[in-house]
């Protein structure tokens, strides 16, 4: 007779073979910024997966919502505090991107990438990372809109 926890354990387990998620990525002790990017690309992919797999009626399990996904990977509380909250703003950063891919022959050196060397990194990293990138794309506008404006002001002038 099973145990709803062993039939919820082969339920997911079900699920991440459908989905093709490999299961060291359902391990919720590591926080580390290349697992989390692999799970949050992960969630993504599995997420197409599933929304193919209905459409073309090859789903063959229960109905998942996005919490399902989610909590395949991750707590839904650190998913939308971290994981969702820095990884979906990195797309814009390719550099990044491929330091978080971890790929051996196309990962940037720690110090191309974060101006430093250090054994790990963490989201308050990335955060400051990504808080920097945004500041600088702002002043860069700043100086644009002046540029731009102090030329319209030229022009009227000239006139």
């Amino acid at each position: 007779m099973s145990t709803p926890a062993a039939s919820a354990l082969a339920s997911k387990e079900a699920i991440l073979a459908l989905l093709g998620i490999p299961t060291h990525l359902c391990d919720r002790s590591d926080h580390g910024l290349h697992v989390s990017y692999q799970k949050y690309k992960a969630h993504l992919e599995a997420s197409q997966t599933y929304d193919r797999m209905i459409a073309d009626g090859s789903w063959t399990g229960k109905k998942l919502f996005a919490v399902d996904f989610i909590e395949l990977f991750v707590s839904k509380s650190f998913w939308h505090s971290h994981v969702k909250k820095y990884f979906s703003r990195v797309a814009n950063h390719p550099l990044l991107v491929a330091w978080l891919e971890n790929i051996p022959e196309d990962r940037p050196s720690d110090l191309e990438v974060w101006g430093m060397e250090k054994s790990s990194y963490t989201f308050k990293d990335l955060d400051a990372f990504l808080q920097q990138a945004a500041g600088k794309g702002k002043k860069k506008a700043k100086v644009e809109k002046k540029q731009k404006d102090g030329h319209k002001k030229a022009k009227k002038q000239v006139k």
